[in-house]
């Protein structure tokens, strides 16, 4: 009979996350005074948009994360995964990597189903605050083309695991943490060629006064930026970004066409320069060594916690319904070290700011495109500092703009 334990490991897990939601949602519906410098640049409009706008987007998000962990606790710890478990082995006919892919299915199809209403109220609101430009029936195909690579990486990922706990009983959280550590790489290399034009179509910058700003900006940061592509970002929304992606030879600049069309040349050129910071500091594949030193202390804790949590009735060391401790474990982990993944993805973001600054000589346009953002897309421009702690990977407006402007006294 399979025996799945609450013990203090879990509690100690679930309680922090349960004090990190409490205090998320107390800064939502109580978010404090705004600074009078937030009203040098941005108007009392701007600020009461934005504020009504971030505090729906954050209840969601906390209201998502969640009915999910109450789900998986109740699911992990009650009678339930034990009859999924039951069920899907009648339908395996003895066969261990059957049960646990069908296992795998029927949890996964459950979690699908739950976060679906939370995927189109999003959608929803987008539309109604105007950033939407997606039919529905566009949505529904990003939709499924999304669920069905979710369903991909993470049925590799489940046998990929389910193989190394049973290959290598006493290491396997180490063996475990090298095959997704190739994952993430793997998926980071073949993403931009494979998997981004199943989205997105992809052309090469031809302007040539943003390819002389290019060439500006190579040259000021010392590196070679020879890979700018142009992405049909407003065929889903009004929204403006760009991106860097990849790594040495696969590096390169992704500038919305939304971005393109809406924005001043001289802000388009202060993004230019905030990506080729990043590609300078190489951020991105920084970002996947951090990750993957995160997974091996993710897996090691696990490890730990799951020789306390599962009494095995297999000769195996992982049951199916072990897969749902393991679904568990992940959620609370993720949502727990918010903080630290948030704080890194800051830093980077926060340097390459600073070095934007120092590629343009010109403090103004950093300053202009802060704003110009912030404005055109309701973000918060000085949040609760508790919620920008725990759940903004970019720093706020106001905390950008203050950097730049400290950056350019020392400067000068």
């Amino acid at each position: 009979m399979i025996s799945i334990r609450f013990n203090k490991y879990w509690l100690i897990l679930v309680s922090i996350a349960f004090l990190f939601s409490i205090l998320y949602i107390l800064s939502v519906i109580f978010p404090g005074n705004i600074s009078n410098e937030v009203y040098k640049y941005f108007s009392n409009i701007d600020i009461e948009k934005s504020k009504e706008y971030n505090k729906t987007i954050s209840l969601l998000f906390i209201s998502s994360f969640l009915v999910k962990l109450i789900f998986l606790l109740i699911f992990t710890f009650g009678n339930a995964s034990k009859e999924l478990s039951n069920l899907t082995a009648k339908l395996s006919f003895k066969m261990y990597y059957l049960h646990i892919l069908l296992f795998f299915i029927g949890l996964w199809l459950i979690l699908k189903i739950i976060s679906f209403p939370f995927s189109l109220y999003y959608y929803n609101f987008q539309v109604k605050w105007g950033f939407s430009t997606q039919t529905i029936s566009s949505w529904w195909i990003d939709y499924l083309k999304n669920s069905l690579l979710d369903f991909i990486i993470s049925g590799i990922g489940i046998f990929l695991f389910a193989y190394a706990v049973n290959k290598w009983h006493k290491s396997w959280w180490f063996m475990a943490s090298i095959f997704l550590t190739f994952m993430l790489f793997l998926q980071n290399l073949i993403w931009p060629s494979f998997i981004a034009p199943m989205f997105n179509r992809f052309i090469p910058i031809k302007d040539p006064v943003v390819l002389n700003m290019v060439q500006d900006i190579s040259k000021n940061a010392g590196i070679n930026i020879n890979k700018v592509e142009e992405m049909d970002a407003s065929r889903r929304t009004k929204l403006a970004n760009a991106y860097f992606y990849g790594f040495g030879k696969t590096s390169k600049i992704v500038l919305y066409d939304t971005l393109l069309e809406n924005y001043p040349k001289n802000e388009i050129k202060a993004v230019i320069a905030h990506e080729a910071a990043h590609w300078k500091e190489n951020h991105v594949l920084k970002g996947l060594v951090i990750g993957s030193i995160g997974l091996f202390a993710m897996f090691f804790l696990f490890s730990l916690i799951l020789n306390k949590t599962i009494i095995n009735p297999y000769n195996k060391a992982i049951t199916p319904a072990g897969l749902a401790v393991l679904y568990l474990f992940i959620i609370l982990i993720n949502f727990d070290t918010n903080p630290i993944q948030n704080y890194i993805s800051r830093q980077m973001e926060r340097q390459a700011d600073l070095l934007s600054v120092q590629y343009l000589h010109n403090k103004e346009i950093v300053v202009e495109l802060q704003v110009d953002l912030a404005k055109k897309s309701l973000s918060d421009p000085e949040p609760p500092a508790f919620i920008e702690w725990f759940s903004y990977s970019h720093p706020s407006a106001m905390h950008r703009i203050k950097a730049v402007e400290a950056c350019i006294s020392n400067i000068h």
